[in-house]
């Protein structure tokens, strides 16, 4: 990353920072983009070349986050567990470190606005994790049916795991993983067997 890099990302999280709080402290519908500017020391306009939204302003590195986990799956894996390997991956990315992205979650489950937003930026780790699962599986129309049944449905796991911890402080690193084990075992990686019939009587 270069200066000119570093220093925009800088800028989207002073401004994701002061926009939280401010959601937090007097409400997300209260809270104009003009007061979120001037807590960070910029214009309005300049709010408006680093986020489209007031909503998306609580996402501020999504975009680094999602490369990072498409390097982390990619990067000299054992394909012979992809879901293993998917899985542990994603409990990885959980980070509990930033109060920013606590006091996000804390809000996620009372401001729809935050929801939809949190929703869109789910579907493109959604579609990394498809890829990797096609290209893991092999193509198909079974195997991508499977794909998007466990993208789906663990990125779910992800964003029930990290309102909790919002909420109620639990550990989503180790709930996360648990679950995640227990709903995708290796029979996720088996054929199904209502395709296999449906196929044979067709035949």
């Amino acid at each position: 990353m270069n200066q000119r890099d570093a220093q925009r990302l800088e800028t989207r999280r002073t401004l994701a920072e002061h926009a939280l709080r401010l959601f937090r402290d007097q409400g997300f519908d209260e809270t104009t983009v003009e007061e979120i500017a001037a807590a960070a020391g910029v214009s309005p306009r300049t709010f408006f070349l680093h986020f489209s939204t007031k909503s998306a302003a609580a996402f501020p590195d999504h975009d680094i986050r999602v490369e990072e986990f498409r390097t982390r799956l990619g990067s000299g894996v054992d394909r012979s567990n992809p879901l293993s390997h998917l899985c542990q991956t994603l409990v990885i990315g959980l980070d509990t470190t930033s109060p920013m992205r606590r006091t996000r979650y804390q809000l996620l489950s009372t401001v729809p606005a935050l929801q939809d937003e949190d929703s869109r930026t789910d579907r493109d780790y959604e579609s990394v994790a498809v890829a990797y699962l096609i290209e893991s599986w092999g193509d198909g129309v079974e195997v991508r049916l499977r794909a998007h049944a466990v993208a789906n449905a663990m990125m779910g796991v992800i964003r029930a795991s990290l309102i909790a911890w919002g909420d109620a402080g639990i550990d989503p690193q180790r709930v996360c993983l648990e679950m995640l084990q227990r709903m995708f075992g290796s029979p996720f990686d088996q054929p199904l067997q209502s395709l296999q019939s449906n196929t044979a009587t067709s035949g």
